[in-house]
Order: C-alpha cells, then structure tokens, then sequence
C-alpha cells in the first residue's frame, strides 16, 4: 500500500519513476527532431516537426495544410536523406499531418495588403454583376461589392 504524502521532487527526476521516463523520450523526440530538421529542405525547416517515430513510421506535424503539401512533395528525398543517417533510426515511411496548434495560428497582413485586396475584390464584385441578367443576383453582389470594409 503506497502512502499519499508528498514526495521530494528528486524522486520525479529518477529515471525508474513515470516522470523520469517521460523526460528522457521527450529528451529522444528531441534529438530525433534536431537529426529530423537537418534533412529537411532549408524552406520547411520552420513549418515541420517531428511528432513521433515508432515501427518504422515516422509522423511529422505540418504548421497548415499547405505545408503539409510541400512536405509530402519532399518526402522521398527526405525518406533517403534519414536512411543514410547512421545515428536516425530505421524508417520505411513519414506520414504528415497537420497540427492541431496550426488553427490558433493568426496570420499578419499588412494594412497596404489588406487595402488593395478589398478594393480589387469590390471592382471585380461590381464588373461580374454589371455582366449579368439575373437582377436578384445582380443585386446581391452589388450590395455585397458595396458592404466591403475599408481598412
């Protein structure tokens, strides 16, 4: 029967305990994902993380979809850089899916953009409506064309 009193947070740190053994393949993952990023292409270097490695499948995280693309285009030569590496273990494929973290991601748009955007849409909004006979949908995107926020 173990007791409930509290344990000196030198215990947590013995490799033996759950804690300790969660460190040291966080301490793993780590390294794997260092080796990882090295064989990655200089451009995908910042977007693609290392998730897990285990029977020979090695799943990677994508910051968005897009990045998942780009790496899944990589993935054969990336595939043949690891199995040259003498201190990677061995993996037969990388499966790439996107992370959870990347839909909290907010993406920076400078004002200028944002501006020029708009005003392109709203001219595009109003030359397709002129062309049409339909005047409900005519209407439509001319009050749509005419709604878009100035920033």
């Amino acid at each position: 029967m173990s007791d409930n009193k509290p344990k000196p947070i030198e215990s947590a740190a013995d490799p033996a305990s759950v804690i300790g053994q969660l460190q040291l393949k966080a301490k793993r993952l780590h390294q794997l994902n260092k080796i990882f990023q090295s064989a990655l292409p200089e451009f995908l270097t910042n977007h693609i993380t290392l998730a897990t490695l285990k029977d020979g499948l090695l799943v990677a995280f994508a910051d968005s979809p897009i990045w998942a693309t780009n790496m899944r285009y990589e993935t054969p030569d990336v595939l043949n850089k690891l199995k040259q590496l003498n201190n990677f273990p061995e993996i037969r494929e990388i499966k790439v899916i996107q992370s959870r973290t990347a839909d909290a991601q907010v993406t920076n748009i400078k004002k200028e953009q944002a501006q020029f955007v708009s005003e392109s849409v709203r001219n595009l909004l109003t030359e397709q409506a002129s062309t049409l006979k339909n005047r409900k949908l005519q209407n439509a995107l001319h009050r749509l064309a005419k709604n878009i926020k100035r920033i």
